[in-house]
């Protein structure tokens, strides 16, 4: 190898050698490589070239295909880079062995090729921009290379593959490339929108638009600034458009940009409304909103995915469609899942179980981080409240069963400003079945139920609380849970005048909840004890306010008796009247009581739930909550006492 380092200080021998070489060449390469094919391969070079992705043994490797007059300005362009020390030609002569192949070149993919032997010595015989790896290789002698597994790199063909209408934006996708072939400099594309509202598929058009593939990798799956090489070199080999899909989560991305800083246009996508250190990006930023709410009014997108596939009835598809807000993305998925596990039973039938099953495995999300998912076992005919207040909850159900009827096909939504969300304040004393209707609506709805305690939420550090609802918000939306916003009188105090700091930051907190609440196209409750914390401005944009009051001697009977277990050994001189009557607490203090005295019971002998028992569990319920009872009151009862 040492001929290789040797190097000429006079310009007239270079040529020399170089033209006598190139003669040789030439000769040979004419035999294998019509003119044809070098042309198609200058063009794939120049493509790469203006997409700024340069391949340092370019030169080199198209040296054995240029004629004798472009070799010689080659070379002269070479002395000028070099400032006047060349390599000799055994450099260009590493690609052959003495022996002349059936194919130049061909043999470099042998272990003991030249150019592989040798490049991993060190110190390196070659520099650094002589060496190449065999993909490229293969690719600037004009193979067809099919795209190479990398981990986590996403790949959509479009040549030749029609890409599927669903979610697709027919205006967004030209406006982008109308923008980066008119402004001039380098560019930063954010396209920012939900999961599942067609992001990655308009990039694809965008990409079939401009007759190249498209590759899409998230930032969490990219480790390394090799990494990102290797995959802008399969996007040039594939003649593909990279987008990098960016973190849920804030992160710096100065390293990012100043991996791709040789980027002429740079794509990203992400679900945050605004990149963070978009000021230090020197580059002309686009940003693309992607509506959530346009793809969800196009009702025949959502009729002609659900029609392609097999259902038990009608029924079970249209209220598929009715009751959930799915994006189309998130739709599909859970629509193959469901097929799939008909096919497990011996059917292509869709059943409403197999769409249960689907939802809850397709909607993953991480809400258990900031909130605890509450059981819906109960049903309507367990709820024991006021006439009014029931026929109230049972409408709210019916109308999220309903809201794409008439919010989408009958039109209503084009007349509202904040989508078809639900948002509910539930307000009564404690243990009054404000927990216990939410877990109702997520049974009859068929929907997760997740309780957040503000208290947990609200943070001391300003903007951390907005952080933290932004997260529980956007994980909600993969399954469209029901948010139980417990304790939220620790929040909702009554708005006051800002008088210091604090009371400015605590106005902001709840402007921000309020916002993502009408937002957010599930369906979200804020729990209270007291409604008139809650000023008549943010009542007004709350969409319902259900009152949960303490039960009256009526209700107070039923729940009595409604909560004996049929099991519970009990005396038939249990005066339920009376408790009835004379104790105004409320539907939880009575279920209390009543477990509480049946523990009493089986520590007896003979366990046997009787009225002493009962009153005893009721007195220790009572002091709980700071009352103590006297005798009197206790009533012909007080004896026992």
């Amino acid at each position: 190898m040492e001929d290789v380092m040797d190097t000429y200080h006079d310009y007239q021998e270079f040529l020399n050698d170089l033209t006598d070489w190139g003669n040789h060449v030439w000769e040979q390469q004419t035999a294998f490589h019509p003119k044809e094919s070098f042309s198609a391969l200058l063009q794939k070079s120049v493509t790469s070239a203006e997409q700024g992705v340069f391949s340092p043994f370019l030169y080199l490797a198209l040296s054995a295909r240029l004629e004798q007059e472009e070799l010689l300005l080659l070379a002269a362009s070479l002395y000028t880079e070099r400032k006047g020390e060349l390599l000799t030609l055994s450099a260009w002569k590493l690609f052959w062995k003495n022996e002349s192949p059936d194919f130049p070149g061909t043999e470099l993919y042998y272990q003991s090729a030249p150019l592989l032997f040798y490049r991993e010595q060190e110190p390196a015989k070659l520099p650094e921009s002589l060496r190449i790896t065999p993909r490229i290789f293969l690719f600037l002698q004009g193979f067809l290379l099919e795209s190479q597994y990398i981990p986590g790199l996403e790949w959509y063909h479009t040549k030749g593959n029609p890409l599927p209408p669903l979610g697709r934006n027919i205006c967004l996708y030209p406006k982008i490339l109308h923008c980066i072939s008119e402004i001039p400099g380098k560019k930063l594309v954010y396209l920012q929108g939900r999961e599942g509202s067609g992001r990655k598929l308009n990039y694809a058009y965008l990409a079939a638009e401009s007759h190249m593939d498209l590759a899409v990798i998230s930032y969490e799956q990219l480790q390394t600034e090799h990494q990102l090489r290797e995959i802008q070199i399969e996007c040039l080999i594939n003649h593909a458009m990279f987008v990098l899909e960016l973190p849920k989560e804030e992160e710096d991305l100065t390293p990012l940009f100043h991996w791709l800083k040789e980027e002429e246009t740079i794509f990203l996508l992400g679900t945050g409304p605004e990149l963070p250190h978009i000021r230090s990006i020197q580059r002309q930023y686009l940003p693309f909103f992607l509506s959530a709410q346009q793809v969800l009014e196009d009702k025949n997108l959502f009729e002609t995915l659900t029609h392609s596939y097999q259902w038990e009835c009608e029924e079970t598809r249209t209220d598929f469609l009715h009751r959930y807000n799915f994006l189309p993305g998130r739709m599909k998925d859970i629509l193959e899942l469901a097929r799939s596990y008909a096919l497990s039973n011996g059917t292509d039938v869709i059943t409403g179980e197999h769409l249960r099953k689907a939802i809850l495995q397709v909607s993953s999300h991480s809400l258990d981080k900031y909130a605890k998912k509450i059981p819906g076992f109960y049903q309507m005919d367990d709820l024991i409240l006021p006439t009014l207040t029931k026929q109230k909850l049972f409408h709210i159900i019916e109308r999220i069963r309903n809201r794409k009827l008439v919010y989408e096909e009958w039109g209503f939504l084009e007349k509202s400003a904040y989508g078809n969300g639900v948002s509910m304040i539930f307000a009564g004393p404690p243990g009054t079945g404000k927990t216990m209707a939410a877990q109702v609506m997520a049974s009859e709805l068929n929907m997760e139920l997740y309780r957040v305690e503000l208290p947990a939420v609200v943070d001391k550090y300003i903007g951390e609380t907005e952080k933290k609802l932004n997260r529980i918000f956007g994980e909600a939306e993969k399954s469209m849970a029901i948010l139980f916003f417990d304790e939220a009188d620790v929040l909702f105090s009554k708005r006051t005048e800002i008088k210091e700091s604090n009371d400015k930051y605590s106005n902001m907190e709840i402007a921000f909840l309020l916002q993502k609440m009408e937002e957010y196209e599930g369906v979200s409750i804020l729990a209270t004890n007291y409604l008139q914390n809650f000023d008549s401005a943010f009542r007004r944009r709350i969409s319902d306010i259900i009152n949960f009051p303490l039960p009256d001697a009526g209700l107070r009977l039923q729940m009595w008796q409604s909560m004996i277990p049929a099991r519970l050994p009990i005396s038939d001189e249990i005066d339920f009247d009376f408790l009835a009557g004379q104790f105004e607490i409320s539907g939880s203090m009575i279920k209390n009581t009543l477990i509480y005295a049946s523990f009493l019971a089986a520590e007896t002998q003979h366990p046997l739930l009787d009225m002493e028992l009962i009153l005893k569990g009721l007195s220790h319920e009572l002091e709980k909550s700071g009352k103590k009872l006297s005798r009197d009151e206790y009533g012909e009862y007080g004896h026992l006492f």
